[in-house]
């Protein structure tokens, strides 16, 4: 499978959103109508998986409403562990400007194991965006609306892998020296690009003024693997013929 990313591209993360639980009416259409339901839901949207929300039941929702209307095609879901359901479709996605009658967008059937699932969704704009659960899921710790962005063609073959450490190396005043580890080692990925189109070069700067640079994580697929990341700094863009431009993308994974 090709490679992508996928992204906020709703501002779900500003701190002025609102994220509500509640529940959809019925299953097919249904109206949602805020409520106490789902365990700590805000930590389905807060940009860290190492908790998962609880306390699920069927038709349990959550609403992340924006500030103005917003397009998304895509959905990534993190997993902690098993989601606690055989089989069948366990989530359902909608996108609207109010909080009836929704039409599904997307659904994401049964998963075993940890780990990222993305979902495509009919493209939509809109300031309302629901995900409604299919059962008693357990797991969830990220839920993240926003834009899949494929790359129009593969990075150059010399995709970098390299590690930071996370460590200081500090001297005492008899001039012995000693280490500070803070963190296990984070990940670095590098990947380049040596000839790509105006058009890719605008959604790439597009995603980088989404993510806000280093500020916002976002889901890169490398073709085999999900990685959980945040730019370390901002592209450059070389032009290396008319309209053709090269570029690098370096990436941290995130811990959690």
């Amino acid at each position: 499978m090709a490679s992508f990313i996928v992204y906020d591209s709703i501002q779900q993360y500003r701190s002025d959103n609102t994220i509500s639980e509640g529940q959809m009416s019925v299953d097919a259409d249904p109206n949602f109508s805020p409520g106490s339901y789902v365990t700590d839901h805000e930590r389905s949207n807060d940009q860290s998986i190492g908790t998962s929300i609880s306390g699920i039941a069927d038709r349990d929702a959550i609403e992340y409403a924006v500030g103005s209307n917003a397009t998304a095609d895509a959905v990534a879901v993190r997993f902690n562990g098993d989601d606690n359901v055989s089989s069948g479709t366990i989530m359902e996605f909608y996108i609207d400007t109010d909080r009836t009658a929704l039409s599904a967008k997307g659904s994401l059937t049964a998963v075993s194991g940890a780990g990222w699932q993305v979902v495509d969704l009919t493209e939509t704009t809109g300031n309302k965006f629901f995900t409604e659960f299919k059962g008693a899921v357990t797991n969830v710790s990220e839920i993240m609306f926003g834009k899949k962005l494929g790359f129009e063609i593969e990075p150059d073959a010399n995709v970098q892998e390299s590690f930071d450490s996370q460590n200081t190396i500090l001297r005492s005043l008899g001039g012995t020296e000693y280490a500070l580890n803070t963190s296990d080692p984070q990940k670095i990925f590098t990947i380049t690009f040596g000839n790509i189109s105006q058009t890719f070069k605008n959604d790439l700067i597009t995603f980088m003024e989404n993510v806000k640079v280093e500020a916002k994580k976002f889901l890169y697929y490398d073709g085999s693997n999900y990685h959980w990341v945040r730019l370390t700094g901002p592209l450059t863009f070389n032009e290396v013929a008319d309209s053709r431009y090269s570029t690098s993308i370096q990436m941290r994974q995130q811990i959690q």
